[in-house]
């Protein structure tokens, strides 16, 4: 039997679609790699988390995609799988991203249930990341249960895009913390980090609360497509022009025999899309994740043609 010492502790990072989970999980990658952690990331977003993993890719981590299914209810079998993979060390953390349509607590009960795991795991806490212009705005109601859902089994709270946020919405999401989750602190990222670090997060943090489930069902689809040549201006006006019913696209456009671009888009109107130039690598090939409800691939192919002026391409599906 494994000793509590030697037991990997897990963090699960959630947050709905578009919250800033990736952007959070490569703040943190450099600052635990000096220091006694040795991170293994289990992503695990729709169809992109490969897309993912190459944005985390040269960060000193060991990076997994899980892009079968959703971990929280019909693909738990790959996240066991791929726990059971973690070598068992004290210097090891598992950081498992949660796409952003996770019930967190089937997930927590995933970890905390499984035979299998009980003499690998050590301590569990959940960082809970949130769009605070975005809080309480999920035209979905499963949607809107899902986001709450997040937070009330969240051991730490990071909310982002406050910029964009009015003093309304500012003073909504705080009465909303303080009623769904008052025992879990709001943090900024360095603060959580440097808990992370000095290795008192567990102590410090309450542990996740799974005390008052909810009925989960996922309301999206996601469809995955090979995106043609194009200029960097021609993927900007793409991105722009799609419709807002798109919760999310992702994915890697090539504009030149050498230069490709990761680019990233939520339904957020204050939002511009983020685009990321880099140098085409071998392995790296074009693909754009659309995820949403009812989404439909005709017109999404469609929507290729009439911004960028391209004739029709094969689907990778």
């Amino acid at each position: 039997m494994t000793s509590s010492s030697e037991r990997i502790p897990v963090l699960i990072v959630a947050g709905f679609l578009g919250a800033g989970k990736t952007t959070f999980i490569r703040e943190l990658i450099p600052r635990l790699i000096p220091g006694p952690r040795a991170p293994y990331v289990l992503l695990n977003d729709f169809l992109n988390a490969a897309i993912d993993a190459f944005t985390l890719k040269g960060l000193g981590a060991e990076i997994q995609g899980l892009a079968a299914g959703c971990v929280c209810c019909d693909d738990t079998g790959s996240l066991i799988d791929a726990i059971l993979r973690v070598p068992v060390s004290i210097r090891s953390l598992i950081i498992i991203e949660a796409n952003g349509t996770t019930d967190p607590y089937r997930l927590i009960e995933t970890l905390t249930l499984t035979a299998a795991l009980r003499d690998v795991l050590g301590s569990i806490l959940q960082v809970t990341v949130i769009n605070e212009s975005r809080w309480g705005k999920r035209w979905l109601p499963g949607d809107k249960h899902t986001e709450r859902a997040q937070v009330r089994t969240a051991s730490a709270i990071l909310t982002n895009r406050s910029e964009t946020a009015t003093n309304k919405q500012k003073q909504r999401l705080r009465d909303d913390l303080l009623e769904l989750n008052p025992r879990a602190p709001r943090l900024d990222t360095d603060s959580f980090i440097d808990l992370l670090l000095h290795e008192t997060a567990a102590e410090t943090l309450p542990t996740p609360n799974t005390s008052d489930p909810i009925p989960h069902a996922h309301h999206h689809v996601a469809v995955h497509l090979e995106p043609p040549l194009m200029s960097e201006e021609g993927l900007r006006q793409w991105l722009q022009a799609l419709p807002r019913d798109i919760l999310r696209v992702k994915g890697l456009a090539r504009i030149s025999d050498r230069e490709m671009c990761y680019f990233n888009r939520t339904d957020d109107p204050f939002e511009s899309p983020r685009i990321i130039k880099v140098r085409a690598q071998e392995g790296m090939e074009p693909a754009a994740v659309f995820i949403g409800p009812g989404l439909n691939e005709k017109s999404l192919l469609a929507s290729f043609r009439d911004e960028t002026r391209v004739s029709p391409f094969k689907l990778s599906l």
